[in-house]
């Protein structure tokens, strides 16, 4: 049990507990009851963790989602696809109330005008809170103000504003650039954070971890742009219409990028602008990824990813025939593994760092044509596709 704000939280049971799922709360008893879909059980108990007592005992076959109304206890039972109810004190009357085939009852809850209470209002009614309000225990009348995961309280504590520290997910179409925080509760926002101009066909992204650049590749313009994500300016880097993947390297501040007419994967000094063929390719490389954390290159082509160190003539080949077109790759540090988007098997693959083998992650999905982690998921969109997966 917790408070509204996150305090006070308190264990009402840690034992005696397998697959807890149904619950209801009596605020006229001031008890707790619940659901055990694995000990086919329904009990009940205090709120202050005195009282337990079990209710029914396998008569439950599957119980799912449970309400309590006066002196009966309603519940949504899986197995036997039906809403059954029973006395909440000793668990007598057990009866059932639907069942229709074909319907499978799921959540259930009960409205009646007693179950409105006035109790005293709510401190959230006229707060200065910008995203979200919590009230304090009673008998406090005061609240507290909450952000959203990727936002931080001002110094008044009361509006939310966006943190430095919080990383954020990069989403271009074929001229703009945005980002986003789609595990945020509630509606999923997204900011406009660049365009470019006509003629623009915004491809490869690739983020600056040191500061806040952006590098991507415009086709239509035949260039490879870098982007203040602060300020929205954009300025030019290399022109040409040789460009296919990007990466960067904060480490050096280098950029990779593959020249699709020379099959080779080329590295780009922002420092000094120079450039250096990193690697050479009968082959033309279809993805690439530079990876600071092991100081290596990732580069994906037909059947393999290479794993590449510059200056080393040694290249590690991870070769399989379920690489038919890897498109897309993206390292996990989390995970430590290459998770490889590959359009033609329509599947992500993941090869985890040192070993031989690559296995499926998703199979018979879209043709994946661009991957990101961040907080320990992965995301995806697809050609043609106009959504955002994970």
């Amino acid at each position: 049990m917790v408070a509204m704000d996150g305090s006070n939280k308190k264990d009402l049971v840690s034992e005696g507990l397998v697959w807890p799922n149904g619950l209801a709360v009596d605020e006229i008893l001031d008890r707790v009851y619940w659901s055990d879909a694995k000990k086919d059980t329904i009990e009940s108990i205090h709120m202050d963790g005195s009282g337990r007592m079990v209710i029914l005992d396998t008569v439950a076959k599957h119980p799912f989602s449970m309400a309590v109304f006066e002196d009966s206890l309603y519940w949504s039972d899986w197995e036997m696809q039906e809403i059954v109810s029973c006395n909440k004190f000793n668990g007598k009357d057990f009866k059932t109330l639907v069942k229709e085939a074909g319907i499978r009852p799921m959540g259930i809850t009960l409205a009646h005008p007693l179950l409105i209470q006035s109790g005293p209002p709510s401190p959230c009614v006229d707060s200065p809170c910008s995203h979200v309000c919590l009230p304090k225990p009673l008998p406090s009348t005061e609240f507290t103000c909450a952000c959203p995961s990727h936002l931080v309280l001002d110094s008044a504590g009361t509006a939310c504003e966006d943190s430095s520290l919080t990383s954020t997910l990069l989403l271009s179409t074929s001229t703009h650039i945005y980002s986003l925080h789609p595990q945020t509760i509630g509606l999923t926002s997204h900011k406009a954070i660049g365009s470019i101009p006509s003629p623009g066909l915004l491809t490869s992204l690739a983020a600056n971890s040191v500061d806040s650049m952006v590098y991507f590749v415009n086709r239509g313009a035949e260039q490879i742009l870098a982007m203040d994500r602060e300020t929205g300016s954009v300025n030019p880097v290399m022109y040409g219409d040789q460009f296919g993947a990007i990466s960067y390297d904060p480490f050096s501040n280098n950029l990779f990028w593959v020249d699709v007419h020379k099959m080779s994967v080329v590295v780009h000094s922002l420092s000094s602008s120079a450039n250096m063929v990193a690697v050479s390719s009968t082959s033309s490389p279809l993805s690439m990824v530079f990876v600071p954390e092991k100081n290596r290159l990732v580069v994906g082509e037909n059947g393999k990813i290479s794993i590449v160190q510059l200056g080393n003539p040694d290249v590690q080949e991870i070769v399989s025939y379920k690489l038919s077109s890897p498109g897309s790759l993206v390292y996990s540090a989390q995970a430590d593994a290459v998770f490889i988007g590959d359009a033609a098997s329509r599947a992500i693959y993941r090869w985890d760092w040192g070993t031989e083998e690559v296995v499926p992650v998703l199979e018979n999905i879209g043709e994946v044509v661009s991957m990101a982690v961040k907080d320990g998921l992965l995301y995806w969109v697809e050609k043609s596709g106009t959504s955002l997966l994970w």
